[in-house]
């Protein structure tokens, strides 16, 4: 490897590397917002079961506010700050499309990620031999 060769391939060793921290921040949303997804499927659940029972609701600040379950009304984000009225069975059955969704996506993410390491392995072993060779090559300097 040259002097251009080598300085080609650390920038490309710093793109796969930046791509790699991208995607393991991808998983990690993703996995957060796969337990949020299961919290609000295992809360729909036994909130459907309800019937005059009472129950706190979270307003934020540490602040609940008490409440009895009369009626069964539930409202679920359709995006861009849009809900939809849908009974506990129809909202839990969404949530649990949503949960597979994400699940399906970070299996592929975890896929692109280990082939992304891979790949930034191989490379990163080649960048090291030419570098070596390189510093070989220039004078009787060793390599670290």
């Amino acid at each position: 490897m040259n002097e251009q060769e080598l300085e080609q391939g650390i920038a490309t060793l710093e793109t796969l590397k930046a791509h790699l921290e991208n995607l393991q921040k991808q998983v990690e949303a993703l996995e957060i917002s796969i337990q949020e997804h299961e919290r609000a499927i295992e809360t729909m659940e036994s909130y459907r079961n309800m019937n005059g029972d009472e129950i706190l609701i979270p307003i934020g600040a540490g602040v609940f506010i008490s409440a009895n379950v009369n009626s069964k009304k539930s409202m679920i984000s359709i995006g861009n700050n849009y809900f939809t009225e849908l009974s506990p069975e129809s909202i839990v059955e969404k949530l649990k499309s949503r949960k597979s969704d994400m699940e399906n996506l970070k299996s592929k993410l975890i896929q692109d990620l280990y082939k992304l390491q891979e790949n930034y392995a191989v490379l990163s072993a080649k960048v090291e031999d030419g570098y070596r060779k390189y510093l070989e090559a220039k004078g009787n300097v060793q390599a670290p």
